[in-house]
């Protein structure tokens, strides 16, 4: 099955106190990698989250955005700078004795300090939010597939009709095969005779000739090209990740290709190499886009 590594899933939960949304956007990347950006108090569920994405994305870089809505995200607590509270109220005291001076403790201000007292989030997120999140990311996850799913199904009938074209080049130059080896043989007979005249071993020549044009011979290039179109259909009817088995493939072909057209010697065989390269150059930069 052909999926696209590109794709966007959006997925919003609502309890009574928080409402959740999660946005995944996916690119082309070689393994995968997933970015968060969501408030640094929900670091620690990473790894959750990006798990509910690896069930559904096997290769890609996902961009995980994630916003909150509602009461507060995490409690807050009181943090009381004690022993700056408890030097102060010491020397206020021995200052008040030292001077003579009336009581000046003022717990309101003491208070009011943000030296002694500060308000700061507790690590301690609600649990609810905490299911509201992973549900929100499982849910964006499958909606990025769904999306993938889609365009992969696009690229596979692009794939179908680019192996088609090069089906019926490859069967267009084996037809051509006949036609390029007599030729090929003349030339070289001509260029003998012309080389040594009337008077030489026929077998001996016949051999040399049988020798070059087993070298120029493109018949088992053409027989692998064939079976890498087969092994590429089946491919895209595997039920797993394929870019990088189809990567591998399209590479072979391309050797296999550029073998042929060092080889051949004849025309029209030039034009199909030609009409193949292309062929697969484009099959090449869509399967750049295939999980």
């Amino acid at each position: 099955m052909v999926k696209s590594m590109t794709g966007f899933g959006r997925a919003g939960k609502q309890s009574e106190n928080f409402k959740v949304t999660v946005e995944l956007k996916a690119v082309n990347h070689r393994y995968l990698e997933v970015v968060f950006r969501m408030p640094r108090v929900f670091a620690y569920l990473e790894a959750k989250l990006k798990k509910s994405i690896a069930e559904q994305v096997k290769r890609g870089r996902v961009e995980c955005a994630i916003t909150i809505e509602g009461n507060k995200a995490t409690k807050e607590k009181l943090v009381i700078n004690w022993d700056l509270a408890d030097e102060y109220i010491r020397f206020m005291r021995q200052a008040t004795q030292r001077y003579q001076m009336e009581d000046a403790l003022n717990i309101q201000e003491l208070l009011l300090d943000p030296r002694f007292l500060e308000i700061v989030e507790s690590n301690e997120p609600d649990s609810e939010l905490e299911e509201l999140l992973i549900s929100a990311t499982t849910a964006a996850a499958k909606r990025l597939d769904d999306m993938r799913a889609t365009e992969g199904n696009e690229l596979a009938l692009h794939f179908k009709h680019h192996l088609e074209t090069t089906e019926k080049l490859l069967n267009e130059i084996q037809a051509f095969v006949p036609e390029m080896e007599a030729a090929y043989r003349e030339r070289l007979e001509n260029r003998l005779l012309g080389y040594v005249g009337e008077d030489f071993d026929k077998a001996l020549v016949l051999s040399e000739i049988a020798i070059l044009l087993e070298k120029s011979d493109i018949n088992e290039e053409l027989e692998r090209m064939g079976s890498h179109v087969k092994q590429f259909s089946h491919i895209l009817l595997l039920e797993e990740p394929i870019g990088r088995k189809l990567d591998f493939l399209i590479q072979e072909m391309n050797r296999e290709i550029n073998t042929i057209g060092s080889k051949a010697s004849h025309l029209e065989i030039t034009n199909r190499v030609v009409e193949l390269k292309t062929t697969l150059e484009k099959m090449r930069e869509q399967i750049q886009n295939v999980e």
